[in-house]
């Protein structure tokens, strides 16, 4: 029975999106056909369309290529959706993971409450004493409410701190390790702080990277459960169109 409901929110999603061409939503149905027909293998080696916009995925370490389905800008919110060769559906709201379909373990009915950007230079004092460093930096809060399924856990309420980091996450991949190509990194951690109000449910933490000259979040890791968690990188990385090795001096 659930196999079929996600066969039919796949075609409901198709019909969807052919509904909204010309719509301002700026669906791009072509990017939604590349990503359904692309090569799921040989990412690195991959030839892309720069016409398209990818992203480089990641699930317990299996890879996919997603490509910008659409974007819709409100206010200060911008939501992308990117879909895979596999029919994966990722969903981000200013950066943060808003929902997914198709996986093993999806999350649904995802809303945010007064979240702080990821950006927010808050994370990262200036200090009066131009120090290079500082212990701790502030946390800032909000809170979140989201279901997971297949496992049918519904309306999970959480308070979620958000914190910048001096050094590189354990968690963060190889590539974004490298100095010499990630120098220009930061990196924001998000914590549970209030347990969750569901018992069964454990708290899980998510970080971020972006960079410090263009805001641009560039990469992002959130556990969908204690054993299954996604990873996202902007694809390619390093874009062909920057240049690390001069960046300026940490904001």
């Amino acid at each position: 029975m659930l196999r079929l409901w996600r066969i039919l929110l796949i075609l409901s999603l198709l019909l969807c999106i052919g509904g909204c061409i010309g719509e301002k939503q700026t669906v791009i149905w072509d990017t939604f056909k590349s990503g359904i027909l692309g090569n799921n293998g040989l990412i690195e080696e991959a030839v892309l369309n720069p016409n398209y916009r990818y992203l480089r995925v990641e699930m317990n370490g299996q890879p996919a290529l997603l490509v910008l389905g659409y974007e819709n800008l409100k206010g200060t919110s911008l939501t992308q959706t990117w879909y895979s060769s596999a029919k994966e559906v990722l969903q981000f709201e200013n950066g943060r993971l808003l929902g997914t379909a198709g996986l093993d373990v999806n999350w649904e009915d995802l809303s945010l409450v007064d979240a702080p950007d990821i950006t927010a230079p808050e994370l990262f004092p200036i200090q009066a004493d131009n120090s290079s460093k500082i212990k701790r930096n502030p946390k800032l809060f909000f809170f979140r409410t989201r279901s997971v399924m297949p496992q049918f856990l519904a309306n999970i309420h959480e308070a979620v701190s958000i914190q910048g980091l001096n050094e590189v996450p354990d968690e963060a991949p190889k590539k974004l390790r490298d100095p010499d190509i990630a120098s220009n990194l930061k990196w924001v951690q998000e914590t549970v702080v209030l347990q969750p109000n569901n018992p069964s449910v454990q708290a899980l933490n998510a970080i971020y990277a972006y960079d410090k000259n263009t805001r641009a979040i560039v990469f992002g890791r959130q556990c969908l459960t204690q054993t299954s968690c996604l990873s996202w990188l902007s694809w390619p990385y390093p874009s062909p169109t920057s240049n690390p090795q001069k960046s300026a001096a940490s904001q």
